[in-house]
C-alpha cells in the first residue's frame, strides 16, 4: 500500500511594522471595496467569494482577489512606470506576484517588487525591461485567486486585447455611494494622524528626507480632498484622502517608535533562527527522501545565494533598517518553504504492507494518527512558533480531530472503508500541522 504526502502551502504571516495609529489609519483606507476613481498606477486588492465573473469561478480557492471593483482583473502594465497596490485581503490570503497561473508560494517574482506576501498593506511593482510578458498576482496559499497581468513596452498598451471587465453588483454599488457623513469622519481622522499625531511630529523631528517627503505629500494631497470635499466632489475627496492616508502610512514606516523599532528588532531574530531551522530541516529530508527509491526530482538549496541575502539584511539591520532587512529574510524563508514543499509533496513512501480485513487496516491507520498527534505538543515546545503559526497549526489540528471522529463513528458502524478515508485525511491534517514548523 502506499501513503501519499501531499505537500500544501502555508502561510508564514509577516508581522505589520506600523505605528500605534497607522493600523487603523491604513484601515479606514481600504474601508470600501474599491475607490470611487482609482487613482494611475493605483489598485485596491480585497478578497471575495468569487461569482462566475471570476476568470477561475470553479479552480482553486472559492475566494478570490477583488481588484478595484473586479474579480480577477486582467491588468497591463507598462515596463518603468510603477504600480501600487493597496491590499487588504485578510490573513489567510498574502498576495504576491508570480510566474506561475495557479500562485500558491511558487514562481515568486523579486525583480522591481516590493511588499510581496502581503496581505495588508502595500505592494509596489515596477516592470523592467527583463521582466516577463505575462505575469499573475496570486494568493501565496491558495490556488487561482486572482488575474493575470501583460507587460508591455510604453506605448504598446492598446495592442493588449481584454474582455470588458465585469462589476461584481456589491462592488459597483460601494464604488457608486459616497457617504458624505463618513467621508468628513474619515477626513478628520486623517487630519488628525497625519498633521496632530505623534506619528507625525516624530516624522518631522527626523532626519528622515524620503519619509519627510512623503509626509509633506500626504498633507498636500489631504489639503486637496478638503477642497473637493468643499465642492462636493465626494468621489475626488475620497481618492485624495486615500491617498493621503497611504503616504502617511508610508512615511511612518520609515521612522518608526522606539516600540515598533524593537518589535522589528525581535522579528528580525525571529526570521534570522527560522530560516537556520529551515536549512536544517531540508537538509535532513533532502538526504532521506535522496536514499529512498524510485525516481527522484528533487532541487538543493542554493547555499549561496541564501548567505548572501543574510549578510544582506545584516547589515541593514546594523543601520536600524530593520524593516528592509525583513523583506529580505521573508522572501528568503519563502523560498525555502516554497522549495521544501514541492521536495514533500513529491515524496511517495511505500510499505509492504497486507492486511486480512479492512479493520485491521483501520486499526492501523488509526495507530498512525494517534503517533502523529502525540508529536504536536514536543513540535511546538522544540520550535517555539509565534503565535499566527500557532493558530494555524490549531485550526490543521481540530480539523484532523474531527474527521478521527467521524472516522471512530463510521468504524463503530463496521463501515471501514469510509472510516479508512476519514482516518487518512485527519493524519493529513496533523502532518500539515508538523509541517508548518518544518517537523515531517
Amino acid at each position: 500500500m502506499q501513503f501519499r504526502f501531499k505537500g500544501k502551502k502555508f502561510v508564514f504571516a509577516a508581522m505589520l511594522f506600523m505605528c500605534s495609529a497607522v493600523p487603523a489609519f491604513g484601515a479606514a483606507a481600504t474601508d470600501s471595496a474599491a475607490p470611487a476613481k482609482p487613482a494611475a498606477y493605483d489598485f485596491t486588492v480585497v478578497s471575495v467569494s468569487k461569482d462566475a465573473t471570476h476568470p477561475h469561478p470553479s479552480e482553486g480557492s472559492k475566494v478570490g482577489f477583488l481588484v478595484n471593483g473586479v474579480q480577477g482583473r486582467t491588468l497591463v502594465l507598462v515596463r518603468g512606470k510603477t504600480y501600487t497596490f493597496n491590499v487588504d485581503t485578510g490573513v489567510m490570503h498574502d498576495f504576491y506576484i508570480t510566474t506561475d497561473p495557479a500562485g500558491w508560494g511558487t514562481g515568486t517574482l523579486a525583480e522591481g517588487v516590493e511588499g510581496n506576501f502581503t496581505y495588508k498593506g502595500v505592494v509596489t511593482f515596477k516592470p523592467t525591461a527583463a521582466t516577463p510578458d505575462v505575469l499573475y498576482y496570486q494568493c501565496r496559499n491558495h490556488k487561482f485567486m486572482g488575474g493575470q497581468i501583460h507587460i508591455v513596452n510604453p506605448g504598446d498598451e492598446g495592442k493588449i486585447k481584454i474582455a470588458e471587465p465585469v462589476i461584481a453588483p456589491a462592488a459597483a454599488k460601494a464604488a457608486q455611494t459616497v457617504d458624505k457623513g463618513e467621508l468628513k469622519q474619515k477626513f478628520d481622522f486623517a487630519d488628525m494622524t497625519i498633521n496632530k499625531s505623534d506619528t507625525a511630529k516624530r516624522i518631522i523631528a527626523s532626519t528622515n528626507t524620503e519619509a519627510k517627503a512623503k509626509h509633506k505629500d500626504a498633507q498636500d494631497r489631504l489639503a486637496a480632498g478638503l477642497s473637493a470635499f468643499n465642492a462636493d466632489d465626494l468621489a475626488l475627496a475620497k481618492t485624495k484622502i486615500d491617498e493621503s492616508t497611504k503616504l502617511m502610512s508610508e512615511a511612518a514606516r520609515l521612522v518608526p517608535s522606539a516600540f515598533m523599532l524593537g518589535k522589528a528588532k525581535a522579528r528580525y531574530e525571529e526570521l534570522v533562527q527560522g530560516i537556520k531551522g529551515l536549512e536544517v530541516s531540508f537538509a535532513q529530508n533532502y538526504e532521506m527522501i535522496s536514499r529512498e527509491g524510485g525516481t527522484k526530482d528533487l532541487q538543493s538549496l542554493d547555499s549561496a545565494k541564501i548567505r548572501k541575502a543574510m549578510d544582506a539584511a545584516k547589515a541593514l539591520s546594523t543601520d536600524g533598517k530593520y524593516d528592509k532587512a525583513n523583506e529580505i529574510l521573508t522572501s528568503t524563508q519563502d523560498e525555502i518553504s516554497g522549495l521544501m514543499n514541492k521536495m514533500l509533496a513529491n515524496r511517495t513512501m511505500s510499505y509492504e504492507m497486507k492486511f486480512d480485513t479492512p479493520e485491521q487496516e483501520y486499526a492501523h491507520e488509526l495507530a498512525r494518527y494517534n503517533s502523529l498527534e502525540e508529536l504536536i505538543p514536543l513540535a511546538i515546545e522544540q520550535k517555539q512558533p509565534p503565535k499566527e503559526m500557532l493558530a494555524l497549526m490549531d485550526s490543521y489540528v481540530n480539523k484532523g480531530k474531527a474527521k478521527r471522529d467521524q472516522a471512530a463513528v463510521d468504524a463503530k458502524q463496521k463501515n471501514f472503508a469510509a472510516a479508512l478515508e476519514k482516518i487518512k485525511g485527519a493524519s493529513d491534517d496533523i502532518e500539515s500541522a508538523l509541517k508548518l514548523v518544518g517537523v515531517r
